[in-house]
């Protein structure tokens, strides 16, 4: 086959969306002519779709290098820099492009996404509306701007974009979301929950939304239809099968990270007085916390064949397996070495004792727009100079608890405290010491992450500071959580303003 002729054949596999046929044959094309700039090119978007970041990168450099002022090369090139996880060079990329071609609106909203990513609110709501103005008819636009301003609050700046978005859009379930948190924040719960039941009546099959409808239902304590939602996190969804008959082995599969297995675990108890034997998978980092609770019957290593049981289900299913609708009362771990952490922190400073995390989960806005994704990640975070203000006044020594700090934030919230806050943030790769310390302090606060669960197993209560919209373990309402007894929660408004839940909280932390 000629160069033209595959060049053309391959032009027609990408037109039909046959990307798996394209590919190899722009590889053909590449290496009879490395100068087949449009070749380059759309091998870059093939790698792009594919979630391969780097090598897209790569592809889009070189159709640049052979038309440098291609603003097409060049937004490309921004989409594979971004996909890497390089957002300043993305954002540079269609800087560029719009110098070359002012008018491309497609470049104007990556460029607003990029600056969304990297917190540059202002500048990506300029980038959004400008692309709205270039092309007024895109639904994308209108809900991802409607997103931005969900974000920072603003509802009534939200809702005309997401309706016109869910117009243009019926069937997008990122709008759908966009719209039920919006509703949420103005209508409440049960607004929130039927646009989300009503998507998922139309399109049973948009596992995300069924995810989504889930958590609402389980915050609103309607666990039996709650569970069945949130099983489909993990599609294509299979319903966890009940068991068959007395005396079954069942082998426990992690699911999700530590925190969710310390959570779920709780309902371990209700699967082993129907089980034979019970196990669990256990990750190596988790195991020293679980070693001495009789929560399940073995801890067994990751990888274990589950031919060797009878049924293998990931933990997270249990509740709905079990079709439980308690709330069990949290696991109890292993508070591992006490005496030696009292001595070590009498070294640190004087009683009472304070920890701190403000930061949980990961960033779903630096997450990869292609390519193949898992469950979107909570994501939970306060502002360090926001809770370091709110603690000026405590009395004693402030630990830092937050897992993987960024650069500089310790000393910026040493700042504003006005004292030194002692830096303890290596403990979260060595629980069995994290245990001990959440045993031995006086007070605990932070966002919910692992800490959280494992200040709970030690049996010690906390403040947790729940962001909008709130995870379904602290429910939509009230101080408190039926999961987490004891426990007070601070929980941020719709506004997204922090000041009053943490001006409660100075407050309670003085008396």
């Amino acid at each position: 086959m000629s160069l033209q002729a595959l060049m053309r054949e391959a032009a027609r596999a990408v037109d039909a969306g046959d990307l798996e046929r394209a590919e190899p044959l722009l590889l053909q094309v590449v290496g009879l002519n490395a100068r087949d700039s449009e070749a380059w090119h759309m091998l870059a978007a093939i790698a792009i779709r594919h979630g391969r970041g780097a090598e897209a990168v790569e592809s889009a450099q070189r159709a640049h290098h052979l038309e440098r002022r291609n603003h097409l090369y060049l937004n490309t090139l921004g989409i594979a820099h971004s996909e890497a996880g390089q957002l300043e060079e993305a954002a540079r990329c269609f800087k560029r492009a719009l110098k070359e071609r002012p008018s491309h609106a497609e470049s104007h909203y990556n460029l607003g996404k990029a600056q969304r990513k990297l917190e540059q609110w202002s500048e990506a709501e300029r980038s959004y509306l400008r692309a709205r103005q270039l092309d007024p008819g895109s639904g994308e636009v209108a809900n991802t701007l409607a997103a931005l301003y969900c974000r920072q609050g603003r509802y009534a700046d939200a809702m005309p974009l997401l309706a016109e978005a869910r117009a243009r859009m019926p069937g997008d379930a990122t709008c759908a979301a966009n719209m039920a948190i919006a509703l949420l924040a103005t209508s409440g719960p049960e607004a929130a929950i039927e646009e989300l039941a009503s998507f998922a009546a139309q399109y049973p099959q948009a596992a995300g939304v069924r995810v989504m409808l889930g958590r609402p239902l389980l915050a609103q304590g309607r666990y039996a239809q709650g569970w069945q939602e949130y099983a489909w996190r993990h599609p294509p969804h299979v319903t966890a099968p009940p068991l068959k008959k007395p005396g079954q082995r069942v082998l426990l599969l992690p699911d999700q990270g530590i925190g969710d297995h310390i959570f779920f675990l709780r309902f371990a108890a209700a699967l082993r007085q129907r089980a034979g034997r019970v196990a669990f998978a256990c990750p190596p980092k988790i195991r020293p916390l679980l070693e001495g609770t009789d929560a399940v019957d073995e801890l067994c290593e990751p990888g274990r064949p589950e031919a060797q049981f009878d049924a293998a289900i990931a933990v997270g299913d249990l509740p709905q397996m079990l079709q439980d609708t308690s709330t069990p009362p949290p696991l109890r771990l292993n508070r591992g070495p006490v005496d030696q952490w009292r001595e070590r922190l009498a070294a640190l400073g004087p009683a009472p004792y304070l920890g701190l995390t403000w930061r949980g989960g990961s960033k779903r806005d630096v997450d990869r727009e292609f390519g193949a994704k898992g469950e979107v990640p909570l994501f939970k975070e306060v502002s360090v100079e926001l809770l370091a203000s709110a603690i000026q006044d405590w009395r004693g020594t402030v630990l830092v608890l937050q897992r993987l700090p960024a650069a500089g934030e310790i000393e910026t919230f040493s700042k504003v405290l006005g004292r030194r806050a002692h830096d303890l943030s290596a403990l979260n790769e060595q629980l069995l010491d994290m245990a001990a310390v959440l045993s031995l302090i006086d007070e605990y606060v932070g966002v919910s992450n692992t800490n959280m669960h494992i200040r709970a197993g030690v049996g010690k209560p906390a403040r947790v500071l729940v962001p909008f919209p709130a995870e379904f373990r602290w429910m939509d309402e009230g101080d408190g959580s039926p999961w987490f007894p004891g426990f007070k929660v601070c929980r941020q408004p719709s506004s997204k303003d922090w000041a009053a839940p943490l001006r409660g909280l100075s407050y309670d932390l003085s008396i």
